[in-house]
């Protein structure tokens, strides 16, 4: 036998066990693709049997009913918010018009119409105005800041008060440093306490508010100045349609986002009203669990109990499924079974290959085999365990044979170191 023809035959045992694997992966794939399908399909007659006895209100399981319970809560206030939507976009359309017919009213009333130069001359006193207050403002702010100042002072170097107010006198946290409240009493007395706390936080308060008016006043000074630079540049006044569209803008997006919540609430009681709605969809899985679960005795006998004929015929099915599903579960097991004997052999088959190729009996010049190689014999007697790796080498060199003897150093191809004369 050739060294190719040997190589040749090993490769192909090795791809014949290979195949094999493929094949058992496939049915095995096959048998479990089968397997899903059986159990989508008994899943889905659960669900139509659950959906029967959830729309007649017969033997729902405990968490089905308490999902329908939030359900029906849920649509209930659905249907109490489309009426708050669709009243207040009528209260946004009243209100549209309303404004619409004031511009329009007061931009005809005599006088009404100002020129640019007196709307600009209007400006400019209103500024003026604001800057006189805010001026006037930081002017009494500062009397008013020291005048606090100077009253909260007193307060502070009244040693009497300091001691009650560190103590926290009068509140709820107040502890008597020596343990004896009738002497605090009776020095709140001597230092008119109560009055005294009353009008100091009273001061507190008005210097904690004037920031705040400071602030709103240069806002409305910031305000003035930007009506007063927008007006110095501005385009002509705007028409009664520019002004009517102008003062209805943020109406008419607050419309319009109550238009998209309406969508989405009509959306939403579609949903309930079609039954796809989430709830109703988690309940019928509940439902549907709950039925995988009985015996297949207590299924049909509860649907039995049920009085619409449906639930029987869907039951019926789901028992015929279920022995065909236990039939593929037990083809899926043997075909798991086979796959891991095919797997064994292709590892068994590809580890011979490289063993032979590593000992270099594969893909050489160097050697063929004597005639009485019987190599289908050997390879099954090592794939059906009878040989080990070793003791395939071992009878193979037995008929192996070197094409080209290598040569010991000193020595001619006729065997002596000495030359033929």
């Amino acid at each position: 036998m050739l060294a190719t023809e040997f190589t040749a035959a090993i490769g192909e045992n090795t791809r014949i066990y290979q195949g094999k694997l493929e094949s058992c992966d496939a049915r095995a794939a096959e048998a479990g693709r089968d397997e899903l399908a059986l159990e989508q399909k008994i899943g889905g007659l659960l669900r139509q049997v659950a959906g029967l006895h959830l729309a007649e209100n017969d033997s729902i399981a405990a968490e089905a009913e308490r999902e329908l319970a939030f359900r029906a809560d849920e649509e209930q206030a659905l249907r109490a918010e489309l009426q708050t939507v669709s009243s207040d976009i009528a209260n946004h359309v009243a209100a549209i018009r309303q404004r619409g017919a004031e511009i329009r009213e007061a931009a005809l009333r005599p006088g009404a119409q100002m020129d640019a130069a007196q709307i600009l001359q209007a400006a400019r006193e209103a500024y003026q105005r604001a800057e006189s207050a805010h001026e006037a403002q930081l002017a009494m702010n500062a009397e008013l800041e020291a005048e606090i100042s100077a009253k909260l002072a007193r307060y502070s170097s009244d040693e009497l008060y300091a001691y009650l107010k560190a103590a926290g006198y009068g509140t709820p946290s107040y502890r008597s440093e020596d343990g004896d409240p009738a002497k605090d009493e009776w020095i709140a007395g001597l230092c008119n306490f109560a009055n005294n706390r009353r009008n100091e936080n009273i001061l507190l308060a008005m210097q904690e508010a004037l920031p705040l008016r400071a602030e709103r006043s240069a806002q409305a000074l910031a305000e003035a100045r930007a009506e007063l630079d927008r007006l110095s540049f501005a385009p002509p006044p705007p028409t009664i349609a520019e002004r009517i569209a102008q003062a209805v803008a943020p109406l008419e997006a607050a419309v319009a986002q109550a238009d998209e919540r309406l969508r989405r609430v009509r959306a939403s009681l579609a949903d309930y009203a079609a039954r796809r709605d989430p709830r109703y969809l988690r309940a019928q899985e509940l439902q549907a669990a709950s039925l995988k679960s009985l015996p297949i005795a207590e299924l049909i006998a509860q649907a039995r109990a049920t009085p619409s004929p449906e639930d029987d015929k869907l039951v019926l099915e789901v028992v015929n499924l279920q022995d065909k599903l236990a039939c593929s579960r037990r083809d899926y097991e043997r075909a798991l079974a086979a796959r891991q004997h095919a797997e064994a052999d292709a590892q068994r088959a590809e580890a011979l290959e490289a063993d032979l190729r590593r000992g270099g009996f594969i893909d050489t010049k160097e050697i063929d085999y004597r005639d009485g190689l019987d190599l289908p014999s050997l390879v099954g007697r090592y794939m059906n365990g009878e040989l080990s790796l070793g003791g395939f080498t071992l009878e193979l060199q037995q008929f192996a044979r070197e094409l080209r003897p290598k040569f010991r150093y000193g020595e001619t191809a006729w065997g002596s170191g000495a030359s033929r004369s």
